[in-house]
């Protein structure tokens, strides 16, 4: 049975019917649109329309680790696609710039998703004049992990130009990763809020430190140890973003797994076996001379 992993939820001005879900960071991948529905793809970002301008949407996103179950009413399904995520992790927008301050962890970074659309129809007044709600809008995306794509040729450049071309990498794609595990930790203690005092923007300061938070907690659904590292004490294979794997050169030469970062200063854990053989994998296809 399909187990739904973590639940985002928030609420955007539409002035233009529609809004976007994209990767919170990460390179976008090239591919070809996909429209279904509500739904219009394309590789990092996701324009979902409904039947209200000129008001707000609220908006919900789910992931699970399989295929999930049909939406019970008054969800109405209004279409299906797949995304194909560089980061793993996403956030929505509105036409204008509004942006959500929080974020949903779907995941490992260069996956492929399943998703899928609900929307509550507006419902006409009893004397069929108006609709009861005409400025809300209701929708609903559940995404599911489909296929493991990574390829070190291509995702994992190191950060030098590189040299000639790739050599064989043995990459073999795996769906055991502990971002796609349900939660066996226990729930995290709540953690001191930075001093604002002084900021001029405080309220940027505190939703950016929970958003992290956030993040780092999903990322450790089993509440391995974690321990901070310097950047520069990884290996430059990729961006160092969050849900990333790199090998750690400084002390024992370990993989890690990024969970946060703040500048310079990285929080990490060890990498699992599937984070791992990313990293062996782009060292075996980029070697260092």
């Amino acid at each position: 049975m399909a187990i739904r992993l973590r639940t985002f939820r928030d609420h955007l001005s539409t002035p233009y019917a529609s809004f976007y879900l994209i990767d919170l960071c990460g390179a976008a991948e090239e591919g070809p649109p996909l429209i279904d529905g509500m739904l219009y793809t394309v590789a990092g970002w996701m324009q979902i329309g409904q039947t209200v301008s000129r008001g707000r949407t609220d908006v919900r996103v789910e992931s699970w680790d399989a295929d999930p179950p049909l939406a019970p009413a008054p969800w109405v399904p209004a279409g299906e696609g797949t995304y194909l995520s560089a980061a793993g992790i996403v956030t929505i927008s509105g036409d204008e710039g509004e942006s959500s301050v929080d974020a949903l962890v779907l995941g490992p970074p260069h996956f492929l998703y399943g998703v899928r659309v609900y929307h509550v129809p507006p419902a006409r007044s009893s004397d069929s004049d108006f609709w009861e709600d005409p400025q809300r809008a209701h929708v609903l995306l559940r995404f599911w992990p489909l296929r493991d794509p990574f390829d070190p040729a291509r995702h994992a450049l190191p950060q030098r130009s590189p040299e000639g071309s790739p050599r064989p990498s043995g990459y073999v794609p795996s769906m055991d990763w502990p971002v796609l595990r349900e939660r066996t930790a226990p729930p995290p203690q709540d953690e001191p809020e930075p001093d604002v005092t002084g900021d001029p923007y405080p309220w940027r300061t505190l939703s950016e430190h929970r958003r992290s938070t956030g993040i780092r907690h999903a990322l450790n659904p089993e509440g391995a140890p974690v321990y901070s590292v310097r950047r520069h004490d990884l290996t430059a294979f990729g961006r160092q973003d969050p849900g990333t794997s790199h090998r750690l050169t400084a002390a024992a030469p370990s993989i890690v797994t990024v969970l946060a970062d703040d500048g310079d200063l990285l929080t990490v854990r060890d990498a699992a076996p599937a984070e791992a053989a990313r990293v062996l994998a782009a060292e075996r296809a980029w070697p260092v001379s």
